[in-house]
């Protein structure tokens, strides 16, 4: 009973936890769009500097599109940390991290994101006990190999869906083999104190 109330306690703070993070993330993105959309403008005119245009532009492009990404993060972080048991992980990857590598790098193609949504998914699963070299072949690969880039490369290159399998291909490949890598050389003093209870024997050297 006292398990029990324990993981209800924490799936509760967990979603009460990301229930902030999205709005204060939301208001923040009004914010930013606010002050793109009204300030920008007079802002540019009073420099009266392209480069300062500019500057302030691309600030108001990546801002715009990387707070999105990042409150789905954190949203869908926070239902792996509340609603996912440990077991979930411990089922569907191999209990040898060299295994579990590929697995969660193939996994990324699931997430619809930049790496702005795939951090803090991967800082979840490394909480909920999956390896950190499996974790970090997820996080390279998810903002790689994900729908909305594979959609958004077919379409830069009509006709060509070679371009489309050699960027899969090339960016699982890669993030595999730094999660490889990792496996190998990696040591746990690199990683905060409160991740290294997860993945345990994870790391080499």
């Amino acid at each position: 009973m006292e398990n029990q109330r324990s993981v209800v306690g924490d799936g509760a703070r967990v979603v009460a936890r990301a229930l902030v993070y999205v709005v204060v993330g939301g208001g923040a993105l009004i914010v930013v769009a606010t002050v793109g959309s009204v300030l920008g403008p007079m802002l540019a005119l009073d420099l009266a500097t392209p480069a300062m245009a500019a500057w302030w532009t691309v600030f108001t492009a990546v801002a715009v599109q990387g707070i999105p990404f990042l409150l789905l993060g954190t949203v869908v972080s926070a239902a792996i940390g509340a609603f996912v048991p440990e077991r979930v992980f411990r089922r569907v990857l191999p209990k040898n991290p060299a295994l579990a590598v590929p697995v969660a790098g193939a996994a990324g193609v699931v997430l619809p994101g930049c790496e702005c949504a795939s951090v803090p998914v991967a800082d979840s699963l490394m909480r909920r006990g999956v390896a950190p070299a499996a974790a970090l072949a997820f996080l390279l690969s998810a903002p790689a190999i994900n729908p909305v880039v594979l959609v958004a490369t077919s379409i830069a290159f009509p006709g060509d869906p070679a371009m489309v399998g050699a960027r899969l291909v090339a960016s699982l490949a890669t993030a595999v083999a730094m999660g490889w890598l990792w496996v190998r050389f990696g040591k746990e003093e690199w990683l905060p104190s409160a991740r290294r209870g997860g993945g345990a024997g994870s790391a080499g050297g």
